[in-house]
């Protein structure tokens, strides 16, 4: 199940793997009112992945909303959890009004474009950050509702 994460579900956040975010940065993000963190629970119930995103903390006219991160623990259907994360955080991002998104990933990371790439982001600009080359992938946003 994707949703929106609470103020509870901070510890379980900060566990997963290359998260980057200290609990505090966690609950400061979840602060912000065009910020945006969501989890995605497994059957059992346990938190998986963790989304964050919200509007472009860029000043680029041609995209109004970013994901900042899509972290996922590594399970055995990691590809189809990120996959239905992204779909759904596209339909949540245009239900709040955003028509654009950009998505930034380490230009080495093949296994991240691929997937960004199969999931109809176009490769649109590249810029260096923290000496390391990210690429960026562009979508459309959508009115998903007819698609669920």
């Amino acid at each position: 199940m994707y949703r929106k994460a609470n103020i509870n579900d901070i510890d379980k956040i900060a566990e997963i793997p290359n998260i980057g975010f200290s609990r505090e940065e966690i609950k400061e993000f979840m602060k912000n009112d065009d910020k945006y963190l969501y989890v995605y629970e497994n059957e059992d119930n346990n938190i998986v992945n963790a989304t964050f995103f919200g509007s472009d903390d860029v000043d680029d006219d041609d995209y109004d909303s970013e994901i900042y991160g899509i972290y996922t623990r590594n399970i055995k259907n990691k590809d189809i959890v990120n996959s239905e994360v992204l779909f759904e955080t596209k339909k949540q991002l245009f239900d709040k009004g955003y028509r654009s998104l950009i998505v930034w990933c380490d230009e080495k990371n093949e296994k991240m474009r691929k997937f960004l790439s199969s999931s109809g982001g176009v490769e649109s600009k590249k810029r260096e950050n923290n000496n390391r080359i990210q690429v960026a992938y562009t979508y459309r946003l959508i009115d998903f509702s007819d698609y669920t």
